[in-house]
């Protein structure tokens, strides 16, 4: 059973948003683009704040968009939360709250989102990140079978992003609900997604889990989307004295910087395929500190010169992007033992 949405929906001034798509109704579901792109449309559609009577969306087996069984949005078994709270300005946050029609978990939403000190308050009395930790609160308690999260964080600060952050994860890791989440940010969501959706200009150009995506060469190479690779790794250690989480894939180090201690001890790296490069030896002098054994398995040449590399690492797929002249001059083939180099200030892995 799936989230199908099919068909196709434009608006004045020439946008068009076509799909095709059977989405997995269970884990994180990260729908990724440029503003524009048509990320919260797709969203709006599956909520029922837009209609087209060209556009299908059906929800394990039933169709909530079609004229004759037309579900209100009212009707429909989501819980959604956009960029901005929208919360009740008349209520405090309590109100706000007591206002979900047949909540449940209440107690338990209190203490997770830390609002019982704020329950007296009324929203124009509350930070950006307060008011999101009650809109937050208001879906967890609403029973809903699936969750619509619209750039949750998009308008906080960064400290309200990080406070936000793993309150977020664990609400979407715990929840058991199939979550749709609607980001411009691969970092916001890489730690926790289990599918990635791609989106150009009302078209869908990537989608799978995100070691297929990552692999997918038929897309725009910008810095959104030039994924590279997603490796997990394992958390080992915490050098405190030079700032760099020491992780494992396999055997092998892997130097991160800052404290990324997990409580499930599993990390996800993103790592571009801009800053993988590539040795025949290990470098006796180096400053990069991650060294890592690979192996050859394709190359792929691109217009513009340059050559992906496909390179299995330790059992995960890593990739690297490099000029033709330098896989030229090193002779690189299929099956070729070389060593992956990547700077650890390259890295900037945010568990959220």
């Amino acid at each position: 059973m799936t989230l199908d949405i099919r068909g196709s929906l434009t608006r004045p001034g020439g946008f068009r948003l076509s799909l095709d798509a059977s989405l997995p109704d269970q884990g994180v579901t990260a729908v990724i683009g440029t503003s524009g792109s048509g990320k919260s449309t797709i969203l709006r559609v599956v909520a029922g704040l837009e209609r087209s009577e060209n556009l299908s969306v059906q929800f394990r087996g039933r169709d909530w968009q079609n004229a004759e069984t037309w579900i209100p949005p009212h009707q429909r078994p989501i819980a959604m939360v956009q960029q901005q709270p929208s919360l009740f300005p008349h209520l405090t946050v309590l109100g706000n709250l007591r206002a979900v029609p047949n909540a449940t978990g209440f107690d338990d939403a209190l203490q997770r989102f830390n609002l019982l000190s704020l329950l007296d308050r009324k929203p124009n009395e509350l930070s950006g990140g307060q008011q999101q930790r009650v809109a937050l609160a208001r879906a967890y308690i609403k029973p809903a079978d699936l969750w619509l999260l619209d750039e949750p964080l998009s308008a906080l600060d960064a400290l309200a992003r990080n406070e936000l952050a793993p309150m977020l994860a664990g609400l979407c890791r715990e929840s058991g609900r199939p979550v749709l989440y609607v980001t411009h940010s691969l970092q916001e969501v890489l730690q926790i997604a289990d599918h990635l959706v791609m989106l150009e200009e009302g078209r869908i150009i990537g989608s799978g889990t995100p070691e297929q995506v990552a692999g997918e060469l038929d897309h725009p190479l910008s810095p959104l989307i030039d994924v590279g690779a997603i490796l997990d790794c394992k958390f080992h250690r915490f050098d405190a004295n030079h700032n760099l989480s020491e992780l494992r894939i396999g055997d092998h180090p892997m130097w991160v910087r800052g404290d990324l201690s997990s409580p499930s001890g599993i990390i996800r790296i993103q790592i571009p395929a801009r800053d993988v490069t590539l040795a025949k030896q290990i470098p006796e002098e180096t400053s990069i500190l991650n060294c890592l054994p690979a192996e050859i398995i394709d190359l792929k040449r691109t217009p513009d010169g340059s050559v992906f590399v496909e390179l299995d690492c330790v059992g995960q797929r890593l990739r690297s992007r490099i000029t033709e002249l330098s896989a030229e001059r090193m002779g690189l083939v299929q099956g070729l033992q070389v060593y992956a180099l990547i700077k650890s200030v390259a890295l900037d892995v945010r568990s959220i």
